[in-house]
């Protein structure tokens, strides 16, 4: 685990912290974020980041929990039980911290939440795992590719660089497209990102102005 992570300062531009109750939660979330691992996940337990996060701030429990379920109402954290214990993830943390180094940090041990729980919050699931049989490797080279989604597997370059091309709501649709298409269909092919160059961009956009799409 490294010291801390990026706070990036298109912060101040999110929708979704101006909805907090209160500033407490605010900076809970703010603090949280350089505690969480590789892939944006930390205990959810209000104890541990009462006694971890918030040392010296004299909050009680309850107070942590209130801000907690707050963050998880406006969607800026997702929580999760696995064997008895209660984590949480911050979706989309990959895509705000772009100067993850998965082969300068140790394996993290904190289970990932349940894919479908996992889509429902964010675009995309965490780019720097793989899941096999409930166990969860990261991946130390930064070429491997990924899942962005159930039959949809990427590099973190090709996704970026289609992000930058399409915008974060047309990569979502094309991705998304793609991962319709090989599901019902059964397609396979050896590179995802070859087949959305080759077709899934223009199934999707039908040749509209990539402007068009570029929303982030």
């Amino acid at each position: 685990m490294p010291i801390g992570r990026i706070i990036l300062k298109s912060i101040s531009d999110s929708k979704k912290l101006p909805k907090l109750k209160t500033d407490g939660a605010r900076l809970l979330y703010t603090w949280l974020l350089t505690h969480l691992d590789i892939n944006g996940c930390y205990s959810g337990d209000p104890q541990v980041i009462n006694g971890k996060v918030f040392t010296r701030l004299n909050k009680s429990n309850k107070t942590i929990e209130g801000y907690l379920e707050d963050m998880e109402v406006n969607k800026l954290i997702i929580r999760y039980k696995t064997d008895g214990d209660i984590f949480l993830n911050v979706p989309n943390f990959v895509e705000k911290q772009p100067s993850l180094r998965p082969d300068r940090e140790g394996k993290s041990n904190l289970p990932l939440p349940p894919p479908a729980l996992l889509q429902h919050y964010s675009s995309s699931t965490p780019a720097q795992v793989k899941i096999s049989k409930d166990k969860i490797s990261i991946s130390k080279d930064k070429d491997k590719k990924r899942s962005f989604a159930e039959y949809v597997t990427l590099t973190l370059k090709e996704y970026r660089k289609l992000k930058k091309d399409y915008g974060k709501d047309g990569v979502k649709k094309i991705i998304q497209k793609l991962d319709n298409s090989k599901a019902s269909k059964g397609y396979k092919y050896k590179s995802d990102y070859r087949a959305i160059l080759n077709w899934v961009v223009e199934a999707v956009i039908k040749k509209k102005p990539k402007s068009d799409w570029r929303r982030t």
